[in-house]
């Protein structure tokens, strides 16, 4: 995945891989996980930022439901990059 790594993967989330990269079950998992990438590279936040932002966001979803499948776990990763993108485009 090019020094990518799915950042905050619940051990119990069912995310389907070949080759070592994900294998996307709707489209939309697989342009949201490219917008993140896209973000990351044109400097917007770092790849650190963006697992933190996650993890945050994972660990809120799990208080009150399980994150096991893939449509669930990029769900909040789109939440949480639309959530990281507003914070930084309001600092800027």
């Amino acid at each position: 995945m090019n020094n990518f790594e799915l950042p905050a993967l619940p051990s119990n989330c069912e995310v389907q891989f070949q080759n070592g990269e994900p294998v996307f079950e709707e489209p939309w998992q697989a342009r949201s996980f490219a917008m993140a990438v896209q973000l990351n590279e044109s400097g917007l936040f770092t790849w650190q930022e963006w697992a933190d932002e996650l993890a945050r966001h994972i660990a809120e979803v799990e208080q009150s439901q399980s994150i096991r499948s893939a449509a669930d776990y990029y769900k909040a990763w789109q939440a949480s990059l639309e959530k990281l993108v507003a914070a930084k485009l309001d600092h800027t």
